[in-house]
């Protein structure tokens, strides 16, 4: 074992023992990362566990520069999953540190890693709901939905029927967010549809008590407590707190001032869902991942 593998490996070890104390040696980190970038994967394994690690208060350019590592390695390993969870890892501390652009930009960077490799859905999924964590956290509603919307596509591509459904599910209640209840209805119908082949009660439940609340915001209130009688159903004997939650929701309903208008939706046309994806402005636009250089390592040029 080389020298400079040595040291991140015990590099390493220190940051994952939990017995470990001591502050944050950010000279020694970035050391030992450039010395073993000529062997990437060992790079990696290092750039993984020191992502969670890294405080709220830690030095702009120390950060910057881990980022700029995981450029370099981005353009040697394009493909690998550990650098997909370092990049996991690196959204979800910036995130939770409030540095929302350098979160989405490593949240765009793990995506980009698994639409390449293009072999699992459900990671291809939890990149994308991770990404639109950071998204929500930086209140842009509409990327949320392009995250959903490109679940969706990924799951129907790979005929992964549970996906299908439960992201159809996902939709309809961000157009209940969104205040589209006419467009969640028909991501819910669909859901609903999907469910019904899968015989899974607990996570089918969920859907009708969603179409039964954009059904009322719809202001089909027959319609609605049809649907919220038939969670119940799916619910009572099974999940008896799930159940009471549906009753508190209509009860809610029911006493509640008038929500806000929904925007006003224009009929389908030939009966598709077109006038659903409108309201995604440039869906596939917001999730590109940046474009990396080997001449920008140190500049990236990154835009969320």
């Amino acid at each position: 074992m080389s020298v400079s593998r040595h040291a991140a490996t015990q590099l390493r070890r220190e940051l994952v023992d939990p017995q470990h104390e001591g502050s944050l040696d950010t000279h020694r980190i970035l050391t030992t990362l450039l010395a073993v970038l000529d062997e990437p994967e060992t790079a990696v394994a290092l750039l993984t566990e020191v992502w969670p690690a890294v405080p709220s208060d830690a030095d702009q350019d120390f950060v910057r520069r881990l980022s700029d590592i995981g450029t370099h390695l981005a353009a040697v390993l394009p493909a690998s999953l550990l650098l997909a969870k370092a990049f996991c890892r690196a959204a979800q501390s910036l995130r939770t540190n409030n540095q929302l652009r350098l979160a989405a930009i490593h949240g765009m960077r793990e995506l980009a890693i698994h639409r390449r490799r293009d072999d699992d859905p459900d990671a291809t999924a939890a990149a994308l709901h991770d990404l639109a964590e950071t998204y929500r956290a930086q209140g842009v509603l509409h990327k949320v939905v392009g995250c959903a919307d490109e679940m969706l596509e990924t799951y129907l591509l790979a005929h992964h029927e549970a996906g299908i459904a439960s992201t159809l599910t996902h939709l309809g209640a961000l157009m209940i967010e969104a205040h589209r209840p006419g467009a969640a209805v028909k991501y819910l119908n669909r859901a609903d549809q999907a469910y019904g082949q899968l015989h899974d009660t607990g996570a089918h439940a969920e859907c009708p008590t969603l179409l039964g609340r954009a059904l009322w915001l719809s202001g089909d209130r027959a319609i609605a407590h049809r649907r919220f009688n038939r969670a119940l159903a799916l619910l009572i004997g099974t999940d008896d707190v799930a159940a009471q939650r549906v009753r508190d929701l209509v009860a809610q309903l029911e006493s509640a001032q008038p929500e806000p208008e929904a925007v006003p939706e224009q009929p389908d046309q030939d009966g598709d869902d077109s006038d659903l994806h409108v309201w995604l402005v440039g869906r596939r636009h917001h999730l590109r991942p940046p474009d990396i250089q080997p001449d920008q390592r140190h500049r990236p040029e990154e835009r969320p």
